[in-house]
């Protein structure tokens, strides 16, 4: 907590406090901990006059400078974008004010970008000091209620302890979390899922009781499968997927906010598949060209001894090509469709891959 805070104001570009009159702008929350904690960072928010934030579209136009206005009608902010940093800008009416309105104490440290002094909910160097996370007021998450995840994040990402009066109120919050953006939600979220494995769960057990964590062994094993860590979308994996999963056995409120392409790969690991030839074949053919599907659900569900067998077999299958000469000569043999007759050539082969593989 002994940092000169002159060296994180002096790395601000001087295009962004360019922007606003400085003696009345602060910089706050994200990049103040970080900072404090020797944390890397590139997100600064900061918080201005109405006069300030009114003017601030001209004046990035005028700039040319890249920028977004998100949460146009609860908490409007200007997001600018420059040297692979985000900058934020909302406004404030006064400081104290402000503060309460902060989600978490460890976040409402405010420096002066002019003259660095500070001013800070009256247990934020304490609690940042002692790794404690406490919300700034008991409002806190009725005020922006995806506050309940991104508690959760915090907790594993920077390993803090938590509040006894913050860890009951989220006993209490998660019917409000779910009235919140989904958007919003799935960033959250998302930000939480990547953490690792032991980190989760040490966040989850700091604010639930008796929780089986038992899957804990199952998701290491998914974090071996090379499958698992591609893309979804940009930001989510198939290793998140099968994360929310088993949180979600128990809390089934870390589903909440994925999309429905996401959700699709999360429901499939509730299908019933067995290890013999039909079953597995039915399920891969069902989602051909995406075998992550069926593997998501093996390492979730299958006997742990049949998992290299099991997804040596999937990864085989997607390997092999059919003729499509040979599924028109059997078409025609049997007289049958394309359709039909391309999905028992390609059985036919899959038969002989998974007796060979089995069998040795």
């Amino acid at each position: 907590m002994e940092k000169d805070l002159a060296n994180l104001i002096k790395a601000i570009p001087g295009e962004i406090l360019g922007l606003v009159e400085a003696s009345s702008t602060y910089l706050v929350g994200g990049a103040v901990r970080d900072y404090l904690l020797d944390k890397p960072f590139f997100d600064y928010d900061f918080i201005v006059t109405s006069k300030d934030f009114e003017s601030l579209p001209y004046k990035l136009k005028e700039k040319n400078l890249k920028y977004i206005l998100l949460n146009r009608m609860t908490f409007p902010l200007y997001r600018v974008f420059l040297n692979n940093f985000n900058f934020d800008f909302t406004t404030y009416n006064n400081l104290e004010e402000d503060a309460l309105k902060r989600d978490f104490t460890v976040n409402s440290i405010y420096v002066n970008v002019v003259d660095l002094k500070t001013y800070s909910h009256p247990l934020a160097f304490d609690d940042l000091r002692n790794r404690t996370l406490r919300v700034c007021s008991e409002n806190s998450v009725r005020n922006d209620p995806v506050r309940y995840m991104r508690a959760f994040r915090f907790l594993a990402q920077y390993h803090f302890s938590i509040e006894e009066g913050t860890r009951l109120l989220l006993h209490t919050s998660k019917d409000l979390y779910l009235t919140s953006k989904r958007e919003r939600a799935r960033v959250e979220l998302l930000k939480f899922l990547k953490n690792s494995v032991d980190d989760i769960k040490y966040s989850i057990s700091l604010v639930f009781d008796g929780v089986d964590l038992s899957f804990i062994r199952r998701i290491l094993i998914g974090a071996k499968i090379h499958e698992l860590h591609k893309n979804i979308n940009k930001d989510s994996t198939y290793l998140d997927m099968l994360k929310a999963y088993f949180l979600s056995k128990t809390h089934n409120e870390f589903l909440y906010g994925l999309t429905i392409k996401e959700m699709e790969f999360v429901s499939f690991i509730d299908k019933k598949i067995e290890s013999n030839f039909e079953s597995l074949f039915d399920a891969f053919y069902e989602k051909r060209g995406r075998p992550e599907f069926v593997i998501l659900n093996i390492v979730a569900n299958f006997n742990t001894d049949l998992l290299p067998i099991c997804i040596e077999v999937i990864r085989n299958w997607k390997r092999e090509k059919v003729n499509f000469s040979e599924v028109e000569a059997f078409a025609k043999e049997n007289s049958l469709t394309i359709d039909k007759a391309y999905r028992e050539v390609f059985r036919r082969m899959c038969r002989r891959i998974y007796e060979n593989i089995c069998h040795n």
